[in-house]
């Protein structure tokens, strides 16, 4: 078995989790994700409102040349979202994160879906360097981070306040092998 994260469409360790495009009717499995307040204590944004979720939803729609924005999905079940994002194109710098409904944590999904997102920053967007950011009060994306191969780089709480308050800011990177 290839050591390579997996391309886009093509099934991990966990055969039925990949990453596909949103579809309009996906808005209520994203909300109720989105919507959690257990699922976005650590992210600088939500818990969601509907009309949030219809904002993403309608963003992630539109396809565009330096992102990839995706749902996680295991069989046919929509699980959570992933996204990878060219920040800096000169420099070839790119930034993801992930986002998953709490009832599939801790079975491997978000390092699978981060997997297939290496995969779509490196060879689909032609990124050389690829961060991730996290609070550093969530040791389970500070796992995921780690088994990906990420390296920690920084640790800031210079960032603005998020909705959340200031908080400690873990910044880590991979750079393309």
């Amino acid at each position: 078995m290839s050591n390579n994260p997996p391309a886009h469409g093509v099934t991990t360790t966990e055969p039925e989790l990949r990453l596909t495009d949103f579809r309009a009717q996906d808005l209520s499995a994203v909300h109720n994700f989105a919507a959690d307040p257990l699922v976005c204590r650590y992210s600088t944004w939500g818990p969601n409102q509907l009309a949030d979720t219809q904002k993403f939803l309608a963003d992630a729609l539109i396809e565009q040349p330096h992102r990839r924005l995706r749902a996680i999905m295991l069989g046919d079940v929509l699980i959570g979202s992933a996204s990878v994002l060219a920040t800096d194109r000169n420099a070839k710098a790119g930034e993801l994160g992930y986002t998953l409904n709490r009832e599939y944590w801790g079975n491997g999904y978000a390092t699978a879906a981060v997997g297939h997102l290496l995969r779509l920053g490196f060879e689909d967007l032609g990124l050389e360097r690829i961060s991730a950011t996290c609070d550093a009060r969530n040791a389970a994306s500070i796992r995921v981070l780690e088994k990906s191969g990420f390296k920690l780089e920084e640790r800031s709480t210079e960032d603005p306040e998020n909705n959340k308050g200031r908080v400690e800011t873990l910044v880590f990177g991979l750079h393309r092998t």
